[in-house]
């Protein structure tokens, strides 16, 4: 049986569930099927209506599309099958930082994302909505057998495609096809968008599938291996009906398999092994970013670096009061650090008014009895090489 990852969808009983925010690694599956829906996130309210994912929230976002665009890619290098369930496109602004025009406001500063941008390509899509669905190629038309109760079209697809798979009703727009990218030999399948999610029932120990979620997902997975097994073979063949699953299979079948089997559990030992190693390779070469990182990642490398040295270190959000480091020393002393970095210039005065403004709101906290002392963890020039540093500072002044 063929292993099949589920990045922020559900297959009940046959695939295994990936957060969208994890760091899961797609190399344990032979085909993956993803949603591309952004996840429940913390918002900033703006006084004048609307709002953006907050800063945290949104560096996990803007690092988690980042991770799954490398994971596609690279399982489509592999030659492995990529089943994109079309949910509706989305374009969201995450705030990356802010400043401080005067006391008790803040200006956030943001990006925007989509929520495609997790595709290691372009796929030009226009929201519409639709149920009745017309199969354009015969190879798919269990596929959407086994979906039709609940399938219902979000997008239509303006890009061109390798293969147009199912259309509206009246056969003017895509909504579902392959996509070949040139370069990778495995394939992107866009697939009309479906949901299993409540289809459940109270059962003794809470909620369960329901035996039609079941039902429904057994036949999805049994048509994903047949689809990825006539992508992989580049020929016209029609996948295998489910009955065909219950044809006894010659005895030398059985032996190829085993040996296959034999040789995806050593090259899964290997891949975890190099992971292992790639992750310790990580760890220590994310103390270069003190060197010429800024933002949420020169954060992390000096909450990192300090604990090494056996500080106690942690941020604080609350409100408008938001402070990038409260650090406690071995001896007992209290710190309060703010973090900047700057490209081709020194560290403004602002972020010295800043810091002083954290320090006298943290004081002013019912759980602190003494004021903290400051101290500024500045990464000026931080794009020019460290040997060049001091000459650049020199010019500057």
């Amino acid at each position: 049986m063929k292993n099949i990852g589920t990045v922020n969808f559900d297959l009940p009983e046959v695939g295994e569930y990936i957060e969208y925010l994890s760091d899961s690694s797609l190399r344990d599956y032979d085909i993956i099927v993803i949603d591309p829906t952004f996840p429940d996130l913390s918002r900033i309210q703006f006084g004048g209506g609307g709002s953006c994912v907050d800063i945290e929230d949104g560096t996990q976002l803007t690092k988690a599309i980042t991770h799954w665009k490398g994971e596609i890619h690279d399982a489509l290098k592999a030659g492995k099958a990529i089943f994109c369930i079309l949910s509706s496109s989305v374009d969201d602004a995450i705030a990356v930082g802010y400043t401080t025009p005067r006391k008790g406001h803040r200006t956030y500063s943001t990006h925007t994302a989509n929520n495609y941008m997790l595709l290691p390509t372009a796929v030009d899509l226009r929201n519409a909505k639709g149920r009745r669905i017309k199969i354009a190629d015969a190879h798919y038309r269990e596929l959407y057998q086994a979906i039709s109760g609940v399938a219902e079209y979000k997008v239509i697809i303006n890009s061109p495609l390798a293969k147009k798979v199912y259309l509206t009703n009246d056969g003017s727009g895509a909504v579902g096809g392959v996509v070949q990218i040139d370069g990778l030999p495995g394939h992107l399948v866009l697939v009309p968008y479906f949901n299993l999610s409540e289809m459940v029932e109270d059962g003794d120990d809470g909620a369960v599938w329901t035996a039609e979620a079941i039902k429904i997902s057994k036949r999805v997975a049994s048509q994903l291996i047949a689809i990825d097994k006539a992508l992989r073979s580049e020929g016209d063949e029609t996948p295998a009906p489910a009955w065909a699953e219950s044809v006894r299979q010659p005895a030398g079948v059985a032996k190829i398999d085993r040996a296959i089997a034999k040789i995806d559990t050593e090259i899964s030992g290997l891949e975890k092994a190099k992971e292992k190693r790639t992750a310790e390779k990580a760890d220590l070469q994310r103390y270069q970013a003190l060197l010429y990182e800024n933002g949420k990642i020169l954060e992390e490398a000096i909450e990192s670096s300090l604990k090494l040295l056996g500080y106690k270190v942690e941020n604080y959000r609350n409100y408008d009061l938001e402070i990038d480091h409260i650090i406690v020393g071995p001896s007992g002393l209290r710190l309060i650090g703010e973090s900047e970095g700057k490209d081709n210039s020194a560290i403004d005065i602002t972020k010295f008014r800043q810091l002083e403004s954290n320090i006298n709101e943290d004081f002013a906290r019912d759980e602190v009895d003494s004021p903290a002392k400051g101290i500024l963890f500045g990464n000026g020039y931080r794009l020019a090489e460290p040997s060049n540093a001091k000459m650049n500072l020199r010019t500057s002044a």
